[in-house]
């Protein structure tokens, strides 16, 4: 009997691992090139993912394919250029206030 039971046991317990890593670390989808969250790290001069995830309050695009983090890599980019700050500017004009 104990035969049986380590045979379902067995059977029961496969694991299957995705890892990240195995995924494409680029994709075109409709003309448009998307890479992997990683890949935007490292490219960025080996800043961290979390760094990267922190633009997403802020509006940076990404999708998730299969569990996977992707961003259009040309909409980051223009994200990014979005984000200059420059000093000593004047505010904007409001209109109809004194």
């Amino acid at each position: 009997m104990s035969d049986l039971t380590s045979g379902i046991s067995a059977i029961g317990q496969v694991k299957v691992t995705r890892r990240r890593s195995a995924r494409p670390e680029r994709i075109w989808i409709g003309g448009v090139e998307l890479a992997r969250n990683d890949v935007i790290a490292q490219e960025q001069g080996g800043v961290t993912e979390r760094t990267i995830n922190r633009g997403d309050k802020d509006g940076a695009p990404f999708m998730y394919i299969g569990g996977v983090k992707y961003r259009p890599v040309v909409e980051y980019h223009e994200f990014m250029l979005g984000l200059i700050q420059r000093r000593n500017q004047p505010p904007p004009k409001r209109r109809g206030h004194r």
